[in-house]
């Protein structure tokens, strides 16, 4: 689908540290640690968000701390900010991802598959063993020619 290769899009260029918030080193997710972008277009994980609110002549404010420039504290505080997409999306396609390896799991650890160096198995061993073989192919989605991974 189109969503998929959006998302290998944004990856192919995302830098996995990225993935994490600069103020406490811990990776986001799709909890408490939500990246939320500042006005600035600095991205921080919402549980440090809500904890840099201040108030300047009244108001209550956000200062980013890279760049020092205020965000105006929404109504609904951290939580109101607007989420950063790209790190969003990168986010859930790595929980996609984890969840898609874990239910593979069971096939790649078949005792006669774990038992024995892979050069020293008979085919017998590989026959029912379903391997999954990425089909690329150019997609309207793709603007600069990436070559996009369909899986079954």
């Amino acid at each position: 689908s189109y969503w998929f290769c959006g998302i290998f899009a944004i990856l192919t260029n995302w830098d996995s540290r990225k993935l994490d918030c600069i103020i406490c080193y811990s990776a986001y997710n799709l909890g408490e640690r939500l990246p939320r972008k500042l006005y600035c277009g600095h991205t921080f994980c919402q549980a440090c968000l809500k904890r840099l609110d201040t108030l300047i002549n009244e108001q209550m404010w956000i200062p980013c701390p890279q760049c020092r420039q205020n965000t105006p504290l929404p109504h609904g505080g951290a939580t109101g900010l607007d989420l950063d997409l790209a790190a969003f999306l990168g986010v859930k396609a790595e929980v996609e991802n984890q969840r898609t390896y874990s239910q593979k799991a069971p096939l790649e650890t078949k005792p006669s598959v774990i038992k024995q160096p892979i050069t020293d198995q008979p085919p017998s061993a590989w026959a029912n063993v379903a391997v999954a073989e990425h089909r690329f192919r150019r997609s309207p989605c793709c603007k600069h020619c990436l070559l996009c991974c369909w899986w079954c």
